[in-house]
This record gives C-alpha cells, sequence and structure tokens, in this order.
C-alpha cells in the first residue's frame, strides 16, 4: 500500500500560517474575484476562481466560494460556507466567519486583507468588523503575509513544474500549427488566427487562453498591446508587406504559458530587417544571462545597453515571472521594483520589443526555467518569415 501523498495545499498554507505568527497576524483573507483577481488564493486551496479564503494563524481555512459544486471538486480546505449564506457581501462574509469560529466579540485578533482592495471596500468592512468585534483590527499593507505568498509563487514546486511544461508543451503545439497556417499563401484575418488558437489550445486540454489573444497585423503591430486585441483586419497579407505581431498564452491547470512571435510578411525594407536583427540580439543577450545568481533587473540593463547604441529603448519590461498568474514576481524592469535574484524553480518570460510607426513592430517572447547550472527554454516562439 502506498503512503499518503502529503497535501500540497495544506503544505503552503502551514508555511504561511509560521509567517503569520512571526508577524503577529491572527487572520489572512484573500478575495479572488471578477474586480479583483488574486492566484493566491488557488495557490492555496486548489480552487480555481471565485471566492474568499479564511486563513487562521494555526493554519486553518475556511473557502467562501461563490460556486459550491465547483469547490467541492477542487478545494483541498477544511471548511466550505457557501457565499449565498452571507448574501454574497463581503462585510457579512466576513462577520459570519468570524461568527462560525466562536470568536468572542470582545477578543482581541487582527485580519490582514490581501491583495489590493478599493479604498471605500476596506472602510466598508472595518465598520461591520468594529460594530460586531469591537477589538478587531483590520490591517492593509503592502509588505504584508499576501506579499510574502507571492514570493513564495516565485518557486515552482515539482508539481507546478509539471504543469507549467504540460502547458508550454500544448503552446509548442499550437505554436507548429500556426506556423502551418501562416505560412498559406492567402489574406488571414486576425479573427481567423486568434480563434484558430483558442481552438487548437482546447483541442488539446488546456483550459482555455490566459489572456485575450493580441493579433496585430502590419498597420496595427507598433502599438505594444494593440487595441483592439484582434479585429476584423489582415493579419497576413501577402500583397502589403510589414509586420505582424501575435501574442498569446493558454492554461493547463492553472497554470500559464505567455509567447509572443513575429510574422515578417513580404520583402523587408532595411529598417524593418534592421528592428529584427535587433530584437533577436537583445533576446540572445538576455538567454546568456538566464542563470541563478543574476538579478532581473541587471538582465534588463543589459539588454537596454544593446538597444541604447542605436539609440532605441524598449517601452516594456524585459520579462516577468509567469505561474497561476501571466504576470507574476520577478519583474525584468530596470528598477528593482518587483524584481529578484534569479533562482533554480522560477519560470519566467523574455520578451525584448521594438516599435515604430509606419515601421511596425518585432516582438520575440519565450519562457525560460531557471535551472540549477543556467536555464532551459521552454517554448518555440520565433521570427516567422512569409
Amino acid at each position: 500500500m502506498k503512503p499518503e501523498q502529503p497535501n500540497p495545499f495544506a503544505i503552503r498554507r502551514q508555511r504561511v500560517a509560521r509567517k503569520m505568527q512571526e508577524q503577529g497576524v491572527s487572520i489572512l483573507l484573500l478575495e479572488d474575484a471578477e474586480h479583483l483577481r488574486d492566484p493566491s488564493v488557488r495557490y492555496l486551496s486548489g480552487h480555481p476562481q471565485d471566492a474568499l479564503l479564511f486563513l487562521r494563524s494555526d493554519g486553518h481555512s475556511l473557502l467562501v466560494p461563490w460556486d459550491v459544486p465547483v469547490a467541492n471538486l477542487h478545494a483541498q480546505v477544511e471548511e466550505i460556507l457557501p457565499y449565498n449564506q452571507f448574501d454574497r457581501q463581503l462585510p457579512q462574509a466576513v462577520v459570519g466567519v468570524l461568527k462560525h469560529w466562536g470568536i468572542n466579540p470582545s477578543e482581541s485578533f487582527n485580519m490582514e486583507l490581501g491583495g489590493q482592495e478599493p479604498y471605500v471596500t476596506v472602510v466598508e468592512l472595518e465598520q461591520s468588523l468594529k460594530k460586531e468585534f469591537p477589538n478587531g483590527d483590520l490591517i492593509c499593507r503592502k509588505e504584508g503575509v499576501s506579499s510574502y505568498i507571492e514570493e513564495c509563487r516565485q518557486i515552482k514546486s515539482e508539481e507546478e513544474l509539471t504543469f507549467l511544461e504540460k502547458a508550454a508543451g500544448i503552446t509548442n503545439e499550437v505554436l507548429h500549427s500556426l506556423e502551418k497556417l501562416l505560412s498559406e499563401e492567402r489574406p488571414i484575418p486576425e479573427t481567423e488566427v486568434a480563434l484558430f488558437i483558442e481552438i487548437e489550445a482546447r483541442k488539446r486540454g488546456a483550459e482555455g487562453t490566459s489572456f485575450q489573444t493580441i493579433a496585430a497585423g502590419p498597420n496595427r503591430s507598433f502599438a505594444i498591446h494593440a487595441y483592439p486585441t484582434f479585429g476584423s483586419g489582415l493579419f497576413k497579407d501577402p500583397a502589403t508587406p510589414g509586420l505582424s505581431i501575435l501574442d498569446f498564452g493558454i492554461f493547463y491547470q492553472g497554470y500559464t504559458s505567455d509567447v509572443t512571435l513575429t510574422l515578417a510578411c513580404g520583402t523587408l525594407t532595411e529598417r524593418r530587417r534592421f528592428l529584427i536583427d535587433l530584437v533577436e540580439e537583445g533576446y540572445q543577450k538576455a538567454l546568456s544571462l538566464c542563470k541563478p545568481g543574476m538579478a532581473s533587473w541587471e538582465i534588463a540593463e543589459a539588454v537596454q545597453a544593446v538597444f541604447s547604441r542605436h539609440s532605441l529603448s524598449m517601452p516594456h519590461s524585459l520579462g516577468h515571472g509567469i505561474g497561476l498568474a501571466v504576470h507574476e514576481r520577478p519583474f525584468f524592469r530596470l528598477k528593482k521594483n518587483g524584481g529578484a535574484v534569479l533562482t533554480p524553480g522560477m519560470v519566467v518570460t523574455i520578451e525584448p520589443g521594438l516599435y515604430e510607426e509606419g515601421t511596425g513592430g518585432v516582438r520575440l517572447e519565450n519562457d525560460i526555467l531557471i535551472t540549477e547550472t543556467g536555464h532551459r527554454v521552454l517554448t518555440e516562439a520565433k521570427i516567422l518569415y512569409g
């Protein structure tokens, strides 16, 4: 008989509970909702979305989901109470859970509120808390326990890496199918490309795309994130040379990929060829530095130095971590804000890009696993020519 496998969510919660004890936090409240997505709820409970998660400093957890059948299927927590029981109102849920736990109205405790709740919500919640529990304090801070959870999420477990590599594998299959589609000598609309990705990803077991696919044809690729993300125009037009950008990711078991390819169609102008070569040089420079012990901001600065030689500047960060969120720590910015020293188990994107009105945009993005000896490129996006 095989020994029972430890529950990864319970292990994570115990780790967080120890941090709560160190910081003197009695209760942690995390909210994942349509207006405020917090992947840490899934990280600590297994529940995919739309729920409140309460965690006590002794490690005991209680989930308040919008969808109880989904919670019964996915969540691995000690207790589940339906949000309907509290009229789906955050203040009522907080008071209701505290009463459910038998906390005495005169007892002193504090509750840390994670995420980025709006000020009005915090005020309303504090008023409701004080009315029922006059000695209960609400804590809202930038570098609190929720920030510690984000730090923990940077280093992926073996199970998480399995999910991320599966997401990358599906992404690569979609990329190969896209390459065949984009090699066809015919006009190809942006809508066809974006919907093709959605269909092909779900056929291969993905939960869906992890953000709205950006498919920007030659007339729109000068924007970093074109708006709308895709439309009725052409992504590829054999009669019109130019540069097109395709940025997409897929979800598998909650974990994401994130890639960008550039399609260079027709005879390239000297300027377009120059931008492609420079972005590829920056990409290779970044890859050569992706190894344990390197600071993410130092890699960003090295790539910017490549562009600065030609009086050009990249108008976005060089990359970011991926996991349960498309954008999470560490960030590859020129400043240390959100950055980190690379450590084995991190999965990050490298995505240098340059953009010019009249010329178009070039971006190349792949997902990179930091290993003990360096790195491994998980995805296979590239510059395509057609």
